[in-house]
Formats: structure tokens, sequence, C-alpha cells
């Protein structure tokens, strides 16, 4: 999430103003080059961390498109269930399933003549991506229980917070969809590496909290706390930074904000403190302690890549039978899975069974 200025939206403004707050030259780049895709239809993969600002950057395209005028609808396919994904996408008719006593459209069918954008698109399941796949091909879909096929008009916007060959190569996105949605790559950098954005970020966020809040005029940064957001190495991207202005511009005190009112901290496992003993005891009790000092966290991730292994074997790689001995549904495994796999767990085959 990059920052919408709402100041300027209505207002036609050179690359990189057209609503957003992105003074770097590595920001102007991207939005320069998207500015261009948007002039044609091509599907656009935008990738990045978690929080830098790709639903900002999709709405940007279709701002900056001839679909202006037409629905953008946006779809975050993490955060819906697989078994009601493709329902949510390709719509339903009546009686398809338990429950639908009525018709109705998906999310293609409401972004007609406009922009689809579909977040964290590498989540979905292998069996959706390929719908997917033939719906990119096709342009066209069905409903899902019906046979009347419906043409599409839109464009596609898809996202990723992942390294797209890395996950064609650990099975978690399928080769042919990688270059169908590959056409028109966009990476959005990180907000360490635009730091020139910080400040007029921040000054945009505290205009905007200030008026959200009743607080009359905008706090303003101290230099300290602009030194301390600029130095911050944002883990959480612009997501984070909103954060920590919102929070500071309702903490700080006649209306400046110093560093203490930004709370940035850096977490960290602290070893935990015992009394001083005797020398002799003291060099015991350090040798006893070294083996153990673990943080919660570590020992937790550690139990569960044992359960979910030990699991796994036990189900002969059925991930349905894997999922159901841990209590846990087929979709938090596979995310589970994925993340393993990125940590270069090895872990024995899997198959959907």
């Amino acid at each position: 999430m990059m920052h919408e200025d709402s100041s300027s939206e209505a207002q036609p403004a050179p690359v990189g103003r057209a609503g957003l707050i992105a003074q770097s030259p590595a920001m102007q780049q991207v939005l320069e080059m998207a500015r261009r895709a948007a002039q044609t239809d091509v599907s656009i993969m935008l990738l990045g961390e978690s929080g830098v600002g790709k639903e900002v950057v999709s709405r940007f395209v279709h701002r900056s498109s001839p679909r202006a005028q037409a629905p953008f609808i946006a779809i975050n396919c993490a955060a819906i269930p697989e078994t009601l994904l493709e329902a949510t996408l390709f719509g339903f008719e009546k009686g398809a399933f338990t429950g639908a006593l009525q018709s109705a459209p998906g999310k293609f069918e409401q972004a007609q003549g406009g922009t689809l954008m579909l977040d964290e698109v590498t989540e979905m399941a292998a069996g959706l991506q390929a719908k997917l796949l033939r719906v990119l091909q096709e342009r066209e879909i069905e409903r899902v229980g019906g046979r009347k096929r419906i043409a599409l008009d839109l464009r596609i916007v898809a996202t990723s917070n992942r390294e797209l060959q890395l996950a064609v190569k650990q099975g978690v996105l399928r080769e042919d969809l990688y270059y169908r949605l590959s056409v028109f790559p966009l990476r959005i950098p990180p907000l360490r590496e635009r730091r020139e954005d910080i400040l007029p970020l921040a000054t945009s966020m505290l205009e905007h909290y200030a008026a959200r809040f009743g607080l009359g005029l905008a706090p303003q940064l101290d230099a300290g706390a602009k030194q301390s957001l600029q130095s911050h190495q944002w883990p959480g991207n612009v997501r984070e930074l909103e954060n920590v202005i919102q929070r500071s511009a309702i903490l700080c005190a006649q209306g400046v904000i110093t560093v203490s009112d930004l709370f940035l901290q850096t977490f960290e496992v602290v070893a935990p403190s015992f009394p001083r003993l005797p020398a002799g005891d003291q060099a015991a009790m350090e040798a006893a302690r070294a083996p153990v000092r673990r943080d919660l966290d570590a020992e937790l991730a550690d139990n569960e890549r044992q359960l979910i292994a030990d699991a796994l074997r036990d189900s002969h790689g059925s991930k349905k039978l894997t999922a159901e001995r841990l209590g846990i549904s087929p979709r938090t495994l596979r995310h589970k899975l994925q993340r393993l796999r990125e940590a270069g767990v090895e872990l024995p085959p899997t198959h959907d069974g």
C-alpha cells in the first residue's frame, strides 16, 4: 500500500501523482511503465513485499486506462476459503450447491468493462489455477452449476508477494499460468528502497488522520522524528508506516510528533536475566543454560514442522488425510506446506487425495 492523496484524486496529474504519493525515481519509473501498460488491455502482474502498495498501483492502472469509468473490482484470493473461491470468482446458478437459493454473478462479471484485481493469485489451489488459466486464454467463463458461456471484456491485474520462478519450482504456481501472468510484470520496490517517499507519505497520512480524528491542524514531525522515520528499515512497508503515523498523531502533544511518539522498535529476543552468582558457579550456570536458550516461537515452529511431517508420513502423502489428522483445513495445510518449502524444509512427497 503506497498512499493515495485524496486531494489530487479528481485532477489529471503527471505520472507519479494521479492520486499517489511517489516522489522517488524508483516509483516514478514503476508508475510510468504502469501508465504505458494501462493504455492497452495487457494483463499486468504486480510483484512486491506485503504492504508495498500493490492495490494502489492496480487502481492507478485502472484510472490511467480507457476503462477508468467502468468498475474496479478487487478480490484477495488468499482470504477466501478454497471451497468458496470458485463461486466467488465465477458466480453460480440457482441450485448449484446447498444454499444457492438464487443465481449470482461472480467477480469476473462484476468487473465487466473494467478491471479485476486478483490479489495474491499464487495462493490459489492448483485446480482453480487451471480454471483461471483457461479463462485467461479463452476470455470467457461459466458460472458454477451453469452451462452458458459468458464472454469477458476486462483487464486482469494480478499480484503476489512471492518470487514467481521459485513458486513454480516449488509446485505452488503452475508453470503455464506463470507464463500467462508474466506478460507484463512490474516489481514495486519496498519502502526501504525508496526513502524519498517516506516523509511525503508521512505528511499526507498526518493530514488524513488529523481530519479523520478531528485534530484540527495536522501534527508536525520534529527533526528527530523525521530522521527516525528515514532511518527505519520498514519491514512492513507503507502499511507499517501508516500504523506508526496513525498512532503518533493520537499520542503527540501540542501538535508536534517526537521520536518517543513513534514507538519504532526492532523486536529481538532478549535472554532472561538471572541473579549473579559467584564466578565459578556463574560459569557453570552459563554453560548449563546455553543449550536451551531458545525462544518460544522457535520451539513452536519446530514442533509444528515435526507434527506436519509425521502426519504426512502417516497419511502416505495425502494432504486431505493429513489435514484431517491435524484438525486443520486443507487450505491452511497448503499454506503451511508452502512456508516450510520456502524455508528449505524437506517434506515427504504429497498428493491431493
